[in-house]
């Protein structure tokens, strides 16, 4: 077996010319992380105002289901399939054919999507009524057996029934909000190529521009029309409406800055293009595997409508407190590190990709762990503070602090999951990661069904975690098969030093709870006043830690902070 990379030390420093490597990468995902960091800050301002309004009731799961779908379709497209296939085609394309080329295939390649999501757009809003029907089966009939609620639903598909009036809502809300995909798809594409081109901040600043016009567009309908506050079935319309505008202006307002690099769009269909064939065709691998957590998760509030009214809404809001870790770090590093490692393997700098991969692993990991040990301790002063208002009532607080913790289990798995596929699809290899969604989509269906009679919805969250582990593990078998050995030794170095932080945060955070109540509502501001300074006194104990470990990437962090704060003469 061929040696492992030896760090200089245990704590997994790096060697100069990587060093130099990591800090450059380290400056990128800062970047990232930032822009990332502002979008889902006003993503939640979105998930508090439509659970305000709409409550964990049959109005909230309703919508809920009705704006899952897209987002869903958007990891596929967009997220997920598009990007790990297009970056490294264009990739390929700019090295044989030039600039040149590239523009051309650029072109070709976003109108044949458009096309392509087109189709699909269409079929899926003549399709709504199984695609919900499915969602919300346990609302076709309350406390049926799944075997009658599936022979309703056949009945209501085929004319002789009607579904009941919350499950009606969200399948014509699907319809509204369903096109929000294509335009989103086509906007991730344009914001890939400002990617390759090292321009971070302002594609990844996209969803800031979508959830400021979603909230500022319902503000000025419940502001200036008709007063909705007490008429939740007109507010949701509303938030459907804001939501597909959301997606033309985060579309619109990415084209200029696309356009300024030398592309254009296209809007034709361009099968002749050799490139654009290949690119689709990688593409369908990946649909399964870039989008595995959302169909989890999609797997997981499908049989939630099994638990009762609220289920649904209490595991989307669970899920994206989950996202909020998995996009400020996860997705910065996959972000990053994909164009980077898709242009070293075209290189056949196999040592270059595995310096990368350890570290977008490891960097990966140094934020994950201690948030989502953090996001387990302080999960009910977290959720008051987010969502107790309104229709959402203390009761749905204390049931959505109570599947945190299992939400948060599964954030580590998950994040390493998104990294490893990076890896493979820069490595052209599309079907390893298909390969292992389909064990992820099979476990999670497995776990779930085992363990949602016990634990409701915190069986769901669960299973997503333990779902992603079996499948990671498969994953780092077929990388290594790829790249001959793996820095096993750097990244799990990594994971313990980064334990023991979270463990100094873990301890700060729930004897610091106690000492100030924290874990009791006192309101929203009495609540933050508490929340806030724990947080913050709580991750400088991490930070603390790592660093009197000697744990490399606090060193780069210090130090990056260190230069943005010299004065400069």
């Amino acid at each position: 077996m061929p040696s492992e990379e030896k760090p200089t030390h245990a704590s997994g420093e790096l060697a100069p010319e990587k060093g130099r490597a990591s800090n450059s990468m380290l400056h990128s995902v800062g970047i990232v992380s930032l822009m990332t960091l502002i979008s889902r800050v006003t993503g939640l301002a979105v998930q508090m105002t439509i659970s305000a309004l709409l409550g964990a009731t049959k109005m909230g799961d309703a919508f809920q289901v009705a704006y899952r779908l897209p987002n869903m379709l958007r990891r596929f497209t967009a997220e997920g399939t598009m990007t790990a296939a297009f970056l490294p085609t264009l990739t390929e394309v700019e090295a044989k054919e030039g600039e040149r080329g590239a523009i051309t295939f650029v072109s070709d390649f976003i109108g044949s999507l458009a096309w392509v999501l087109g189709v699909i757009c269409l079929l899926g809003i003549l399709l709504m009524a199984p695609i919900i029907g499915l969602q919300m089966l346990g609302k076709v009939a309350p406390g049926q057996p799944i075997s009658e609620q599936l022979r309703l639903l056949g009945a209501i598909l085929t004319g002789t029934g009607a579904f009941p009036p919350d499950v009606a809502l969200a399948e014509s809300l699907a319809r509204i909000m369903f096109p929000y995909m294509v335009l989103v798809s086509l906007t991730a594409c344009m914001a890939g190529v400002l990617n390759l081109r090292n321009r971070f901040a302002l594609a990844a600043s996209m969803s800031t521009f979508g959830n400021l016009v979603f909230v500022g567009a319902s503000w000025a309908c419940f502001r200036l029309g008709p007063k909705v506050w007490h008429q939740p079935e007109r507010a949701a319309f509303v938030f459907a409406t804001a939501f597909l505008l959301a997606g033309i202006v985060q579309f619109a307002v990415l084209v200029p800055s696309f356009k300024r690099l030398g592309f254009h769009l296209g809007f034709r269909l361009r099968w002749k293009n050799a490139n654009v064939r290949l690119a689709l065709k990688r593409m369908g691998p990946g649909l399964l595997a870039g989008g595995i957590h959302p169909i989890n998760v999609l797997v997981s509030t499908s049989l939630a409508s099994q638990l009762g009214y609220g289920a649904q809404t209490v595991l989307n809001n669970s899920n994206m407190l989950g996202e909020l870790v998995l996009g400020l770090f996860a997705m910065s590093f996959a972000t990053v590190s994909l164009p980077a490692m898709s242009r070293q393997a075209a290189q056949g700098d196999l040592d270059g990709v595995r310096s990368n991969l350890g570290t977008a692993l490891r960097g990966t990991a140094f934020l994950a762990i201690p948030a989502a040990v953090g996001l387990a301790i302080l999960a009910y002063p977290i959720s008051a503070f987010l969502f107790q208002r309104a229709r959402f009532t203390p009761e749905a607080a204390h049931w959505l602090a109570s599947t945190l913790p299992y939400q948060a289990f599964g954030i580590l798995f998950i994040a390493t999951v998104r990294i490893s596929n990076q890896a493979l699809n820069a490595l052209k290899d599309y079907r390893s990661p298909a390969q292992a969604a389909v064990i992820q989509f099979t476990c999670n269906i497995g776990f779930s069904l085992l363990l949602m009679k016990s634990l409701d919805t915190r069986g769901m969250a669960l299973a997503n975690g333990l779902a992603a582990m079996v499948g990671l593990l498969f994953l780092e078998w077929r990388l290594r098969h790829r790249l001959g050995h793996l820095p096993y030794r750097r990244v799990f170095t990594g994971w313990c030093l980064f334990g023991l932080g979270a463990l100094a945060l873990g301890i700060v955070a729930y004897w610091g709870g106690r000492f100030t109540d924290v874990f009791t509502y006192h309101g929203f501001r009495g609540t933050a006043l508490r929340l806030f300074p724990l947080m913050a006194l709580a991750g400088l104990s991490y930070f603390a830690v790592v660093k009197l470990l000697r744990v490399n990437e606090a060193e780069e962090l210090m130090g990056l902070i260190r230069r943005k704060l010299r004065p400069r003469i």
